[in-house]
């Protein structure tokens, strides 16, 4: 069932369920509950947010049964396969990542983060991986696990199955930034990471290796630093001191800057270095 149609009715139905799924949970959750999980300041309304990913991976699962009859496993690829390719990926850019960390301590800004409680942390830590893993296997599972096979059924032209998804990966991160400019880079580096999941998906023939290489980039990146009152930062070690979104909200033209320009190419070189680490693990 290759029909273009069937393409377009599926992504109207997952970009609705998306926007409704803040109205489906609260119509499941308390008052208090909801209230969390829209700030996602705490660590039960961060759970939430990362959870609440699990609505659509449902919708998608469903909807491409009914639009297209297949089922779960062919949006995912063998499970033996899969499961084996995420675990050698994420450990791979897991320590990839840990590296970096480690070689970034000198540079400790002066106001330095507060390290939340440990043992809580460590708690928290279990249930925080399985969050994630519904996050991105949510986004895998429609934006390669889904689009990209289908495009290819379409067209053999990478730049149709594989940069068309990514770019749609890149676009809605857009609004994950704090005003035009940094939602451009913000969608830029979604963009690219989005190329890189495509390509170990072609690769490999399931899903395991771009979900390891998503897994460990969100956790790395959620998990260990957030800044204090911004959303998704109830579960993070370290905390910053709060600042306001807004003085991130830099004109377009600042993206001209030298500076904006070295650090868009900065997260360029990261994303190429777990693809890299992801690359030697599966050794395709």
């Amino acid at each position: 069932m290759r029909d273009i149609w069937r393409v377009l009715v599926v992504l109207f139905v997952i970009d609705l369920v998306f926007e409704m799924s803040p109205v489906i949970l609260g119509l499941i959750l308390p008052p208090a509950a909801m209230d969390a999980y829209q700030a996602g300041t705490s660590a039960f309304g961060t759970l939430a947010q990362f959870f609440s990913f699990g609505v659509a991976g449902l919708a998608v699962v469903g909807v491409v049964r009914l639009v297209h009859k297949r089922g779960f496993w062919t949006l995912v690829g063998d499970p033996a396969a899969a499961w084996a390719d995420l675990k050698r990926v994420a450990l791979a850019v897991g320590l990839v990542l840990l590296a970096v960390e480690v070689l970034q301590l000198g540079g400790i800004a002066d106001d330095p983060p507060v390290m939340r409680d440990f043992g809580t942390w460590i708690v928290f830590l279990p249930l925080a991986f399985l969050a994630l893993l519904v996050q991105v296997g949510t986004e895998e599972i429609f934006f390669r696990g889904y689009l990209q096979q289908q495009l290819a059924c379409l067209s053999p032209s990478r730049w149709v199955w594989m940069v068309i998804p990514s770019v749609l990966f890149g676009l809605i991160h857009y609004w994950n930034g704090s005003g035009a400019s940094d939602g451009v880079i913000w969608a830029i580096w979604a963009g690219l990471l989005g190329l890189a999941c495509a390509d170990l998906t072609a690769r490999t023939g399931n899903l395991g290796a771009a979900i390891g290489l998503h897994l460990a980039n969100n956790a790395f990146a959620l998990l260990l630093y957030a800044v204090e009152g911004w959303p998704a930062s109830g579960l993070a070690l370290f905390i910053y001191p709060y600042e306001d979104p807004q003085s991130y909200d830099y004109a377009l033209q600042t993206l001209l800057h030298p500076s904006m320009i070295v650090y868009a190419l900065t997260l360029g070189a990261s994303v190429l270095v777990m693809w890299l680490a992801a690359r030697i693990a599966i050794r395709r």
